[in-house]
This record gives C-alpha cells, sequence and structure tokens, in this order.
C-alpha cells in the first residue's frame, strides 16, 4: 500500500478508479487499476462516499505539550507490539469482501491534528487477515480549502495527528509555504517543493508531527498507514499550519 502521492493537483475531472484483488490461502497484492477490467461498484461507492469537506478548527497548541523527536529516525512499527501476522484470522472480523464492505464504517471521515478536524480520504484498504483488499486513486489536494483555517504553533511544536478508531503506523508529512498554493476546482496543490516533517509514533496509537522551524505559512499533506479492529490501509488528508 503505497504512502506517498504528489502534492500537485490533478486534472479537473479525475475519477476515482478501483482495483480489487481477493486473496485464498496467500494474500494477493494489490492490483494496479490498469491492470483490472472490471470494480465493485459497491465498494467503489462505499469508499467515496466520505464528506466532501470537513470544517477545520482553529487551535492553538502548546508547544510544551509534545516534545520534539530529538533524532531524524523514522520509526516503521506499530504500537502495539504484537501485529497480526497474514492469513491469521482476527477474532470478531469476517473475512472477504462482504466482511470488508460491512467493516468500513470502521474508517473515520476526518482526522484530527492539533485541534483542527480535517478530511480524511481512504486509498487502499484491506482485511487484516488479508482476506481481501481494496485501492482507489484519491485526487491530490482533495478536503483542502482556500479559506483553510491553521493551526498555529511555535518554531518545532509537536503537534498531535490521530483519527478515531484508528492506531496509525507511521505518516509521511510534508509542507510548501501556503503562498504557492493554487486551487482549480476542489483541488489544491502546489508545485514548489516539499520539505519533510519529522514525526514519531506516540503510545496511544497517535503520531507526533513537528511543525517547521522557520516562521511561516504553511500547507501540509499527510499520507498516513493506519489500522483499525479488522482494516488496515492509507490514505491522505490536508491542512494548514502557521508557525509564529
Amino acid at each position: 500500500m503505497s504512502s506517498s502521492r504528489p502534492l500537485a493537483w490533478s486534472a479537473a475531472g479525475l475519477v476515482a478508479v478501483l482495483a480489487l484483488a481477493a486473496c485464498t490461502a496467500t494474500p494477493a497484492p494489490i492490483v494496479p487499476p490498469s491492470a483490472v477490467p472490471s470494480a465493485t461498484a459497491a465498494v467503489a461507492t462505499a469508499l467515496s462516499s466520505s464528506p466532501s469537506s470537513v470544517p477545520s478548527a482553529f487551535a492553538t497548541v502548546d508547544p510544551s505539550a509534545e516534545p520534539v523527536p530529538t533524532d531524524s529516525s523514522q520509526p516503521t512499527n506499530p504500537p502495539d507490539p504484537t501485529p497480526t501476522p497474514r492469513g491469521t484470522p482476527i477474532p470478531g472480523c469476517g473475512i472477504g469482501m462482504a466482511a470488508l464492505l460491512a467493516d468500513l464504517r470502521e474508517i473515520p471521515a476526518s482526522l484530527h491534528f492539533g485541534g483542527a478536524t480535517i478530511e480524511f480520504r481512504t486509498a487502499s484498504v484491506g482485511m487484516r487477515d488479508g482476506s481481501y483488499v481494496a485501492d482507489t486513486t484519491i485526487p491530490a489536494g482533495i478536503g483542502l480549502s482556500p479559506s483553510e483555517i491553521a493551526v498555529v504553533v511555535g518554531p518545532g511544536a509537536g503537534i498531535v495527528l490521530r483519527g478515531a478508531g484508528l492506531i496509525l503506523i507511521r505518516v509521511d508529512a510534508q509542507v510548501v509555504p501556503w503562498s504557492t498554493v493554487i486551487f482549480s476546482g476542489d483541488l489544491g496543490g502546489s508545485s514548489a517543493t516539499p520539505v519533510d516533517l519529522p514525526w514519531r509514533l506516540r503510545s496511544d496509537g497517535s503520531i507526533s508531527v513537528s511543525a517547521p522551524m522557520a516562521p511561516g505559512d504553511y500547507m501540509v499533506s499527510f499520507h498516513p498507514l493506519w489500522r483499525s479492529a479488522c482494516l488496515e490501509g492509507d490514505g491522505s488528508a490536508y491542512s494548514r499550519i502557521k508557525v509564529l
């Protein structure tokens, strides 16, 4: 499951394409959309049913509340010490496509970044036991608004990224100057070179993302890997940071 997508907005009219791969004894890899001639309409509809926009909230975060990571290492293991091996049945979870459809309610339509609520779109999603996986494309910049209200912090402050019912395993977090963001239709993007932000896992299944050190106004993109009770996947979310 890919965790990285370009910041530049895609062409207007981009339509999400869904690819499905049913797994038997050995979990099959996610099949690229171009390799699948047809899609399951029910899954495609469910994955694209998130609200088109979720209002952001103004939030001032106390820099002392979240220590800044002291090194640049990026942990890749989930907080729980016993991740479920592929093919292992999970108590309370079904198997196959029917179970995936039933469990899509586990995926929240928004994430929380500091005090802001930001739209979250899922890309790849599958059963944690590997019995069924699905993938769909997401237009870059979806959910970002020209009037996006920023999370306001001090230089290098740690800001918590979390999702209801999710364990965040890792994240790609990048910023570009807000002044470089251009909107086309409902999509925002920038041709500026993105800068990676440091992050660290927290024991509660959330991630602490460090704000830029230089004062300024930034657009930030998140591409997290996540796990819920029965599902796992990745996705995209966007927000705004003002460093004072």
